[in-house]
């Protein structure tokens, strides 16, 4: 009589890997643009700014009337975004990675007053 061995699933195959940074060509992000606010790339003009107005009821092409330096490309990029109902602290997320939350006091509990 052989009986097979069945071990069950082994620790790699149901171990998944952290989700991977997602480079966006048209979102930049940097410290020294727009206080490190998320903004359309090769421009100053936030992608907050973009958000406000679709969420106003603006349409793209009044948007990029109001910023010609703005393509088409990158605000449909952003644009799908806002559809799949990402937040801007979710895509800053995805572009920069999970950040610590450490602030000038780290490594202590502060109490609040």
């Amino acid at each position: 009589m052989s009986a097979l061995y069945n071990p069950g699933p082994r620790l790699s195959d149901t171990v998944t890997a952290a989700p991977a940074m997602k480079e966006f060509a048209s979102i930049t992000i940097h410290p020294e643009v727009q206080d490190g606010e998320p903004v359309f790339s090769g421009t100053r003009i936030r992608v907050e700014t973009f958000f406000d107005y679709m969420r106003i009821g603006v349409s793209i092409n009044e948007f990029l009337n109001e910023f010609p330096s703005i393509t088409r490309d990158q605000a449909m990029e952003v644009y799908s975004l806002i559809q799949s109902q990402y937040t801007l602290s979710q895509i800053v997320a995805m572009i920069t990675g999970p950040q610590s939350v450490m602030t000038a006091s780290e490594g202590r509990i502060v109490a609040a007053a």
